[in-house]
């Protein structure tokens, strides 16, 4: 059919003029032969991975947990900053808040002590003012720490 040109060209003319069950077996085989070949190389991969898979994974995991650490740190930080001078706001002013209630509840207890102020040394009203005069101390003296509290607690923020 060809006469005696290039190899290549035989070749190609010879698989070109092949009948197509010979094309498909010598395909196949081709096919059969590459794919063995894929699967050795593959396998080969794989057990060399598996004898160095225990120290990269212990390495990636150790990675994984100081990253989550540093992660974990950075955003308690982050809320620290953010929310810290609300929550240390709020909290002065909730002293000061309770110290104005206690006061409150101290005048109280004070102008009922005042009425009676007559009966302090004797008479039908004696435990009365008596109880009044303790409840008045007891209220003022909740006022005095909580409103105490609240500047020690401004001091120090101050100092740091």
């Amino acid at each position: 059919m060809f006469d005696g040109g290039n190899a290549n060209q035989d070749a190609t003319a010879t698989l070109l003029c092949m009948e197509p069950d010979r094309l498909g077996r010598k395909l196949g085989v081709g096919v059969r032969v590459a794919s063995g070949i894929l699967r050795d190389r593959a396998s080969q991969a794989a057990h060399s991975m598996q004898k160095e898979a225990p120290v990269y994974v212990e390495q990636v995991a150790q990675q994984k947990v100081e990253r989550g650490r540093s992660a974990a740190r950075g955003a308690r930080k982050f809320g620290q900053s953010i929310w810290g001078p609300f929550i240390h706001a709020g909290s002065v002013l909730w002293l000061e808040i309770t110290g104005l209630f206690f006061a409150l509840f101290g005048l109280f207890f004070a102008q009922n002590a005042y009425k009676l102020r007559h009966a302090w040394y004797s008479g039908a009203e004696h435990t009365r003012f008596m109880l009044y005069f303790a409840v008045t101390l007891v209220f003022f003296y909740f006022t005095f720490s909580s409103f105490y509290r609240a500047r020690q607690k401004e001091k120090r923020r101050k100092a740091q």
